[in-house]
Protein backbone atom coordinates (compact mmCIF):
# COMPACT_ATOMS: atom_id res chain seq x y z
CA UNK A 1 0.00 0.00 0.00
CA UNK A 2 2.69 2.34 0.72
CA UNK A 3 4.56 1.53 -2.11
CA UNK A 4 2.11 2.37 -4.34
CA UNK A 5 1.58 5.97 -2.72
CA UNK A 6 5.22 6.40 -3.05
CA UNK A 7 5.37 5.07 -6.58
CA UNK A 8 2.61 7.24 -7.21
CA UNK A 9 4.35 10.60 -5.47
CA UNK A 10 7.06 10.05 -7.38
CA UNK A 11 5.96 9.32 -11.04
CA UNK A 12 3.55 11.71 -10.98
CA UNK A 13 5.89 14.55 -10.29
CA UNK A 14 8.30 13.22 -12.59
CA UNK A 15 5.22 12.54 -14.90
CA UNK A 16 4.07 16.09 -14.38
CA UNK A 17 7.25 18.11 -14.62
CA UNK A 18 8.48 16.25 -18.13
CA UNK A 19 5.01 17.63 -19.71
CA UNK A 20 5.27 21.03 -18.78
CA UNK A 21 8.91 20.52 -20.10
CA UNK A 22 7.52 19.07 -23.07
CA UNK A 23 4.89 21.21 -23.56
CA UNK A 24 6.78 24.35 -23.06
CA UNK A 25 9.00 23.22 -25.74
CA UNK A 26 6.28 22.65 -28.21
CA UNK A 27 4.12 25.32 -27.28
CA UNK A 28 5.55 28.63 -28.38
CA UNK A 29 2.37 30.87 -27.41
CA UNK A 30 2.91 32.14 -24.09
CA UNK A 31 -0.22 34.22 -23.83
CA UNK A 32 -3.53 31.79 -24.23
CA UNK A 33 -7.29 32.51 -23.16
CA UNK A 34 -8.08 28.98 -22.23
CA UNK A 35 -4.59 28.74 -20.35
CA UNK A 36 -5.96 26.40 -17.80
CA UNK A 37 -6.81 23.64 -20.00
CA UNK A 38 -2.94 22.58 -20.69
CA UNK A 39 -1.75 24.18 -17.33
CA UNK A 40 -4.14 22.17 -15.30
CA UNK A 41 -6.79 20.26 -16.62
CA UNK A 42 -4.39 17.85 -18.84
CA UNK A 43 -1.85 17.27 -16.08
CA UNK A 44 -4.63 16.52 -13.17
CA UNK A 45 -6.14 13.99 -16.09
CA UNK A 46 -2.66 12.07 -17.02
CA UNK A 47 -2.85 11.95 -12.72
CA UNK A 48 -5.97 10.43 -12.52
CA UNK A 49 -5.60 7.82 -15.13
CA UNK A 50 -1.51 7.13 -13.31
CA UNK A 51 -3.46 7.02 -9.92
CA UNK A 52 -6.21 4.58 -11.80
CA UNK A 53 -3.37 1.96 -13.22
CA UNK A 54 -1.96 1.82 -10.32
CA UNK A 55 -4.78 0.77 -8.79
CA UNK A 56 -6.44 3.25 -6.86
CA UNK A 57 -10.17 4.34 -6.89
CA UNK A 58 -10.85 1.22 -6.69
CA UNK A 59 -12.65 1.28 -3.64
CA UNK A 60 -13.41 4.31 -1.24
CA UNK A 61 -10.81 4.83 1.75
CA UNK A 62 -8.39 6.85 3.08
CA UNK A 63 -5.60 6.16 1.08
CA UNK A 64 -8.09 7.46 -1.91
CA UNK A 65 -8.26 10.64 0.15
CA UNK A 66 -4.49 11.24 0.50
CA UNK A 67 -4.33 10.49 -3.36
CA UNK A 68 -6.23 13.61 -4.18
CA UNK A 69 -4.69 15.51 -2.16
CA UNK A 70 -1.32 14.15 -3.58
CA UNK A 71 -3.00 15.14 -6.65
CA UNK A 72 -4.01 18.36 -6.01
CA UNK A 73 -0.72 19.52 -4.81
CA UNK A 74 1.66 18.44 -7.02
CA UNK A 75 -1.05 20.18 -9.94
CA UNK A 76 -0.84 23.14 -8.45
CA UNK A 77 2.80 23.52 -7.36
CA UNK A 78 3.73 22.84 -11.36
CA UNK A 79 1.77 25.84 -12.21
CA UNK A 80 4.14 28.47 -13.63
CA UNK A 81 4.19 31.45 -11.91
CA UNK A 82 3.20 33.86 -14.80
CA UNK A 83 -0.08 32.15 -14.93
CA UNK A 84 -0.47 31.74 -11.23
CA UNK A 85 -0.06 35.12 -10.86
CA UNK A 86 -2.20 36.77 -12.94
CA UNK A 87 -4.51 37.29 -11.03
CA UNK A 88 -2.30 38.79 -8.07
CA UNK A 89 0.52 36.97 -6.11
CA UNK A 90 0.98 37.95 -1.91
Amino acid sequence: MKERLLSFVFLGILGTLAYHLLYSRLVSAPTQIYWYVPQILVPALLLLGLAWGLGFYRRAGWLEAAVTLILLAIVGLTVPASYSCGLGCF
